[in-house]
């Protein structure tokens, strides 16, 4: 599989005039772990009840109500993803109400950190090579369906962290590539809902005026890369056809792969920004953010490095090694005591591959770096052969078991005796001279033939690249 990373994608912009610009704006719920609960209300975040099931006063603007302080949960999340994206933190946090009259805002505004006079969380950030403009904290609107017009509040004041980049992306596949990446270095933190998906409004200009048209509320990664290069192509087609490209907000049709006008771009203004006068200044001192700094994990990104540069990694290894946190930490107690590229063989390739088998994640099974480390010190030595430990890797993850125990209890130690392997390669040689001829006129699968005959004679405890070799040399 081929892999494009973000430098990669940027360095064959290098020397190259920039014909495109793209920015994000980018929404995720965030992981309510520990309180469960909305923003302002004490309502619980439960996205599959039923409609207007989990709502009160104020998540549904009743007159009078007033919301509570801001879920502390929720400032602690937003200031750590903002410091996984290197971000200048920001001391002194503020509500602001921005106003719009939608159905599914009854209050007629929106609590957020953005706007004219806001303080986001973090500011002047990167990841990537990318520029995080802001990361801020807002409420999410209710859920309105303009067909039929029903309105579920359910969803009404869910905490949502927005990341907004700069418009340093030059293509589509370059986006594509850093949301990965971003998903990846989010959920070592488990900063977001991995449930409920992350949606992204985007921001198009191509040469030569580069006039920001913004998409809106597009739901999966596989939309925003065809938004992009759709309305990539739409623009250049109009500075082609000598026509202005309006300043505008568009939405996008899944179904049809086209964006649609809705109406003129908005400014900051068209929004009345004002401070919530509901809401008091939030106050995060130096050493709150040093603390939550802290508990921060190395980040995806420098794993990359680190394995690579240090073990001597694949690449692409390493990035699936370095995929989710808890893979990424077997694989480092691992290769402490094992060769580091036979770990991430087996870790990336086998027991991946069981696990997707069994349909388990890593973190559902018992499986720990100390039998890892005891099965793969038996490969390492050829004590046993890569077929049984396939065998004893399958019945690990079901419970955690003594594998140098099984392995004598059961016989399972590989032939490696040079005599008893000569023969039996002498034995299969005797019992089978149609192959041995056909091996001798050119057809290499009487050779696979032979192996597997002695394969069978040592139970499968023979290492196959030896046998193979010994037979092989004893028929020339």
């Amino acid at each position: 599989m081929q892999q494009l990373s973000v430098a990669a994608a940027k360095g064959k912009m290098a020397g190259v005039e920039r014909r495109i610009k793209v920015g994000l704006e980018i929404h995720g719920y965030l992981n309510m772990a520990v309180t469960g609960a909305k923003l302002f209300c004490n309502c619980a975040i439960e996205p599959d009840a039923e409609p207007n099931t989990t709502i009160c006063p104020v998540c549904t603007g009743q007159p009078g109500s007033k919301p509570m302080l801001p879920n502390k949960e929720a400032i602690d999340k937003i200031i750590a993803i903002a410091a996984m994206l290197d971000c200048r933190i920001n001391e002194r946090l503020m509500f602001q109400r921005k106003h719009y009259d939608w159905p599914d805002m009854p209050t007629g505004y929106q609590r957020t950190m953005s706007g004219s006079y806001s303080v986001p969380v973090g500011q002047e950030g990167s990841f990537l090579g990318i520029g995080i403009e802001e990361v801020h904290l807002e409420e999410d609107p209710a859920r309105w369906d303009p067909e039929t017009g029903l309105v579920d509040y359910n969803r009404s004041g869910y905490p949502l962290v927005e990341i907004v980049t700069k418009p340093d992306f030059t293509s589509a596949e370059e986006v594509r590539v850093w949301l990965r990446r971003l998903v990846t270095t989010l959920s070592y933190i488990k900063a977001i809902n991995p449930d409920m998906g992350v949606k992204a409004d985007v921001n198009v200009s191509v040469a030569p005026d580069f006039l920001r048209v913004e998409i809106k509320n597009i739901n999966s990664f596989r939309s925003i890369v065809r938004a992009i290069e759709y309305e990539t192509a739409r623009q250049q087609r109009e500075v082609k056809e000598g026509k202005n490209v309006a300043r505008e907000t568009r939405a996008w049709r899944d179904a049809e792969c086209i964006s649609v006008f809705m109406r003129q771009k908005e400014t900051a203004v068209d929004y009345m920004f004002i401070p919530d006068p509901d809401l008091p200044v939030v106050k995060v001192t130096k050493a709150a953010i040093a603390a939550i700094a802290k508990k921060l994990p190395e980040k995806p990104a420098a794993k990359i490095e680190k394995y690579v540069k240090h073990w001597k990694i694949d690449h692409v290894d390493a990035e699936v090694l370095s995929s989710e946190i808890l893979l990424a930490g077997l694989f480092e107690k691992v290769a402490a005591v094992v060769n580091p590229i036979l770990a991430a063989r087996w870790l990336r390739m086998e027991l991946l591959r069981v696990l997707n088998y069994n349909k388990k994640e890593l973190g559902e099974v018992k499986i720990d770096e100390k039998r890892v480390i005891q099965l793969l010190k038996l490969v390492e030595s050829r004590r046993i052969t890569d077929e049984t430990a396939k065998g004893i890797l399958e019945k690990l993850i079901e419970k955690p078991f003594d594998i140098v125990e099984y392995v004598r209890k059961n016989s399972l130690f590989a032939v490696a005796e040079a005599n008893v392997l000569e023969k039996y390669c002498e034995e299969a040689i005797a019992e089978n001279p149609q192959a041995v001829a056909d091996f001798k006129s050119g057809k290499e699968k009487a050779l696979n033939f032979l192996v597997g005959n002695v394969m069978a004679k040592t139970k499968g405890k023979a290492d196959p690249n030896v046998v193979r070799n010994l037979i092989s040399d004893n028929i020339r």
